[in-house]
């Protein structure tokens, strides 16, 4: 190391007048001239370290291929003993002291492989040369359990800490041999939502019947076949979602996304490949980003977290994922159809028969939400708007004036609001182009049936009397409500069989059909006796006509009194 000018002259200077330097200037110069040294060293080292540096890529170089790869590579470099491990077939191979071998096991199919050691070794399990798959695979100290082993290369280094005999084996397991449950049936059914606008679905499934409390479950979406094998469908989710690079390390990040990954109630998928999607003990997932024109194929799976995440099939299902195709109308015939799920629209089609005369004829429309719940509605001629009915709750009748042979219609549905969104289910629509309906009798503007006098056992009722000029009879049908729910909401079905079935209802309480007086009156009045005190009752009252089907009117909700000292 060679001194600068600077730190030379000050050295001269010192011992040039030695007899004028105290000790503390003496030291002081000592100490400037070490910390001269080490400033001189360490800028020569920066330039060495900075030349050198700029010899070698940046950290951003290595890509993940790089990172993964080389920590195998500096293990493989220093074991030269290398056996070859098959499945079913046991190794026992002799270990000296702290000695590493390096163990080779080739799969050609994907399967749920468990590795068993005789003794307690130190181990490390590669997959292509790349991925390290301990942190993804169930171990003990004897044991290692990987729940889907993908078919390819697996290295297994093993270090003794004993000298001795060890024996490894390798077994390809599958479900029924690990449960004897398996071997028995249990019925999980799964039921699916189309939201064709949003292009998204939502998929719900019944709990396993087997150890719900520690079965979570995985959902299969293919566009290709069924799967009854977990595995194979994780291989093909990677082979079509990733690089199969034989030194990538993405495996073992696409294995730790299946089973590690953090369950999430919305989920992104790619309708052209295999996708794998883990959703915990939750038994419903929303699924985004789907093809429309395509059938998917639907497979449930469960992992069994007590029983070292073994993987079995529940069930299955295939769901046609197309556009909402109007419903067809057929004159006078009631349809009833469900609302398709969360916004929802539900849209049916009609076409003007042909007429005998040319003359302009009136379209009507029998509008009747089964659930009591409002519904908005929409006729649409040709992409015009040409009605427009807001919350609907009861029977209406709409009237399109002037319709011509020939013209189609459109006429769609949906909730009124969000909080009608969730009760909206079913919608009961009738289409005519003559001046009744030949099988339903026409309702009176209100359908609302009023509440007279209720006592303890016994209420009074009222309602408007129907403009029908047919033969019509009124009946009277009475259900009580339960105990523990006495919302009318939940039991309000206005497209029940109000035949002879409703006797078969599990709330049936009376049924009774009164004779109509021929005089003609506006308001219609009956009495309901047999109730008991402080019981809630659900009243229907519907017109039915005598060579048609009933309709009905507003639904009442009835409380009787429970002290009534005078009755």
């Amino acid at each position: 190391m060679s001194l600068n000018s600077e730190t030379k002259l000050h050295l001269n200077s010192l011992y040039v007048r030695p007899a004028h330097i105290s000790w503390h200037t003496l030291l002081l110069g000592c100490y400037w001239v070490l910390f001269t040294c080490y400033m001189s060293q360490a800028t020569l080292q920066l330039e060495v370290f900075r030349i050198s540096d700029s010899s070698y890529p940046s950290l951003n170089h290595f890509n993940d291929t790089q990172c993964s790869s080389r920590k195998f590579d500096s293990l493989a470099k220093v074991i030269d003993d290398v056996e070859s491990l098959e499945l079913d077939v046991p190794v026992n191979i002799a270990f000296d002291n702290r000695q590493r071998k390096r163990f080779v096991l080739q799969l050609n199919t994907s399967t749920p492989l468990n590795i068993n050691f005789s003794q307690i070794v130190a181990r490390k399990l590669y997959f292509n040369k790349s991925a390290n798959l301990i942190r993804s695979s169930k171990a003990n100290q004897r044991t290692l359990i990987l729940h889907c082993a993908l078919k390819g290369q697996y290295d297994l280094f093993v270090q003794a800490r004993h000298r001795g005999s060890i024996k490894i084996e390798a077994h390809a397991w599958r479900s029924g041999d690990q449960w004897i449950l398996l071997n028995r049936t249990q019925c999980v059914n799964i039921r699916t939502q189309n939201r064709v606008r949003k292009r998204q679905m939502i998929v719900k499934w019944n709990k396993s019947k087997f150890d719900f409390h520690a079965v979570q479950y995985c959902l299969v979406v293919s566009t290709r076949h069924a799967h009854k094998d977990l595995c194979a469908a994780i291989d093909e989710y990677v082979s079509g979602g990733y690089d199969k690079n034989p030194r990538s390390c993405a495996f073992f990040n696409i294995l730790d996304l299946v089973f590690g990954k953090q369950a999430e109630k919305s989920r992104k998928i790619d309708p052209h490949i295999t996708n794998v999607i883990c959703t915990g003990s939750r038994t419903q997932q929303v699924i985004r980003g789907l093809a429309i024109n395509y059938i998917y194929y639907l497979d449930v799976f469960g992992v069994h977290t007590k029983r070292e995440n073994l993987t079995f099939h529940l069930s299955s299902s295939s769901v046609y994922f197309n556009r909402t195709q109007p419903t067809a109308l057929k004159t006078h015939a009631l349809n009833i159809v469900k609302i398709s799920g969360l916004h929802g629209i539900q849209v049916f089609s009609y076409k003007i028969p042909s007429a005998k005369d040319a003359a302009k004829v009136t379209l009507r429309y029998l509008i009747l939400p089964c659930g009591g719940t409002e519904v908005d509605a929409k006729i649409v001629k040709q992409r015009s708007i040409i009605g427009n009915e807001k919350n609907i709750y009861k029977a209406t009748y709409i009237d399109v004036p002037s319709v011509s042979d020939g013209e189609r219609y459109m006429i769609r549905f949906k909730p009124s609001n969000d909080d009608e969104v969730l009760r909206a289910n079913k919608i009961a629509l009738a289409v005519t182009t003559d001046i009744v309906f030949n099988q339903f009798p026409e309702l009176p503007e209100n359908t609302t049936i009023f509440e007279v006098r209720t006592q303890c056992r016994s209420t009074e009722i009222a309602w408007y009397s129907s403009p029908e000029l047919r033969g019509i009879q009124y009946c009277i049908i009475v259900f009580n409500l339960p105990q523990r729910n006495r919302s009318s909401f939940d039991y309000t079905n206005y497209c029940m069989d109000f035949g002879k079935r409703v006797t078969e209802h599990p709330q049936f309480h009376s049924k009774k059909c009164p004779k109509k007086e021929k005089i003609s009156s506006l308001m219609e009045t009956d009495a309901i006796f047999n109730l008991l005190p402080g019981e809630t009752y659900l009243i229907y009252v519907t017109v039915n006509l005598i060579d048609g089907k009933p309709l009905p009117y507003q639904s009442l909700k009835v409380k009787m009194y429970q002290h009534c000292p005078n009755e």
